[in-house]
């Protein structure tokens, strides 16, 4: 009987098949990490609009009334593209018409930046005492979850950003 030389069929099939595994492993990973990195530019970007908020507020501190009062606030998803009716560009503006713009254009860059983004102030406790919060969502966060009984939800899955104004 002659003795083989060389690499036979089977040691063949399981190498291809442990780099198969390899290659399976490394591609889960890769979609792991963009998972990630996603998560992070959105939250990035609603941290970001949450402090526009409140440089806005403090900015325009003659109407911080306004910009504090929930019932200004829409709550609810704008859509893409529906740039705000008002313009305080081009024309002059009281500080509280200045403060309903504000809104609008936070609430209008909420809906363009964030996927199925939304932004209000409400009240929150930040444990020494009731003060506002700007609270900032998207996806499927309910707004109205992010803060509950005013104390900021602290949940690993939840897709809210929460800043509390200083007054």
């Amino acid at each position: 009987m002659k003795q083989q030389t060389g690499v036979g069929m089977v040691e063949i099939l399981v190498a291809l098949l442990v780099l198969a595994i390899g290659v399976l492993g490394y591609a889960g990973l890769q979609l792991s990490a963009l998972k990630g990195s996603e998560s992070a530019q959105t939250r990035s970007q609603a941290t970001a609009l949450a402090r526009d908020a409140l440089e806005r507020i403090l900015v325009n501190g003659a109407a911080q009334a306004t910009y504090l009062d929930k019932s200004q606030w829409g709550g609810a998803q704008q859509s893409f593209g529906d740039a705000p009716p008002t313009d305080c560009y081009d024309s002059a503006c009281s500080s509280d018409q200045m403060a309903a713009w504000d809104i609008e254009q936070l609430e209008w860059q909420a809906g363009s930046l964030l996927p199925a983004g939304r932004i209000q102030v409400e009240p929150c406790d930040t444990g020494g005492g009731i003060t506002s919060c700007v609270v900032v969502a998207w996806r499927d966060q309910d707004i109205d979850d992010c803060l509950t009984n005013g104390q900021i939800a602290a949940d690993e899955d939840s897709e809210c950003v929460v800043m509390e104004v200083a007054r």
